[in-house]
């Protein structure tokens, strides 16, 4: 989409607005010589009748223009339509009885034009109610475009706001996650850090990675699934320490997925919260698995767990809550996430995220 600057736009407008005046007031007048053809013939189109109707477009031209001039200067555009309407109608009467003056005062005294009927105050009123009906059409056109551009504003600046609030508030979530994250890791390295010297650096390395992702993504709406596969084996390597080799897991990635787009960390907190509250209360470990597969127009991900929904103890962390609040901003109604027991055994949580 183009972005053109502020004064090409105010340019337009004028632009615009100059033209609709010359057409309208070129129609009023065509329509009135027409008139004149038609009831007084060919004939009756002389030399002062013409001049008179360019005295008539001169006039009304000035007086609509001077009538918005004042509508702007008043603020007319942002009053109820039951304060707007009386003003409106008041104001046109007097434009149009002012215009008709002025139009009578160039044709009788100041240019006085040859072939002219006596002054009359009967034409005078019937003049000034053609006018009048001329200048209400007007301001009703001219209202309408004011309003629609007033409705389309405030949806502009609607869609704006909320645009800066879904971005905050992802921003908000995503700060969330990484103390979260890191809170966990950093308990993990320190149940062997005194116990098993060697293994601790394997972790601090892990752990290095993680950080560094996070940091690196954490101003990305999306990542590569290639990409937060990297990381989530090196979380899986960190848990599968502190597991001692009680945590087995398979990553089942299908070939046409891995450059598809998904939050970052999305998978890595299935992966967090299948281990505290699936794998961490079994006695035997268990195993987690992880695929990916492409369904129309979406990518499915899958990550299954030893354990049992009903056996989860305690409320799930922020992370996960979290990320279903980012799949909401990032992908509306059209992502989808379910966490259900997937056999006697295990639990899979699912995500449907749509391929853009």
């Amino acid at each position: 989409m183009l972005n053109y600057p502020p004064f090409f736009i105010a340019m337009n407008k004028k632009l615009v607005y100059w033209l609709c005046q010359f057409g309208g007031w070129l129609l009023y007048i065509a329509f009135s010589t027409a008139m004149i053809a038609v009831f007084g013939g060919i004939a009756a189109l002389t030399q002062p009748a013409l001049l008179l109707q360019l005295i008539i477009f001169i006039n009304l031209l000035l007086f609509s223009h001077l009538f918005r001039l004042y509508i702007l200067r008043q603020k007319w555009a942002e009053l109820k339509i039951t304060r707007l309407a009386p003003r409106v109608l008041l104001g046109a009467l007097v434009v149009a009885t002012a215009a008709q003056a002025a139009i009578h005062m160039l044709i009788y005294f100041v240019l006085p034009l040859p072939g002219l009927t006596p002054f009359s105050w009967v034409a005078f009123g019937g003049y000034v109610l053609s006018v009048f009906a001329v200048l209400m059409l007007w301001s009703t056109i001219y209202f309408f475009i004011k309003n629609t551009e007033k409705n389309r504003q405030n949806e502009m600046e609607k869609l704006a706001l909320k645009s800066d609030l879904q971005e905050a508030e992802l921003m908000i979530l995503k700060n969330q996650i990484n103390p979260h994250f890191l809170f966990n890791a950093l308990n993990n390295i320190r149940s062997l850090i005194l116990s098993d010297q060697n293994r601790a650096r394997q972790m601090v390395t892990h752990i290095s990675d993680l950080l560094r992702y996070s940091i690196q993504f954490n101003a990305s709406e999306k990542v590569t699934l290639s990409q937060e596969m990297d990381i989530v084996q090196d979380y899986l390597q960190l848990e599968s320490i502190q597991f001692n080799d009680r945590l087995a897991y398979v990553l089942n990635i299908a070939e046409d997925t891995r450059e598809l787009s998904i939050p970052p960390m999305a998978i890595q907190l299935l992966v967090e919260n299948a281990i505290k509250h699936g794998l961490s209360i079994q006695k035997n470990g268990g195993f987690i698995r992880i695929e990916s597969s492409r369904n129309k127009d979406a990518l499915v991900i899958k990550v299954t767990n030893t354990g049992l929904l009903g056996q989860q103890q305690g409320r799930e962390g922020i992370g996960l809550k979290n990320l279903v609040e980012r799949m909401k901003i990032l992908f509306g109604p059209f992502a989808k996430f379910t966490l259900e027991n997937s056999s006697q055994n295990t639990v899979t949580a699912t995500l449907n995220i749509p391929i853009q």
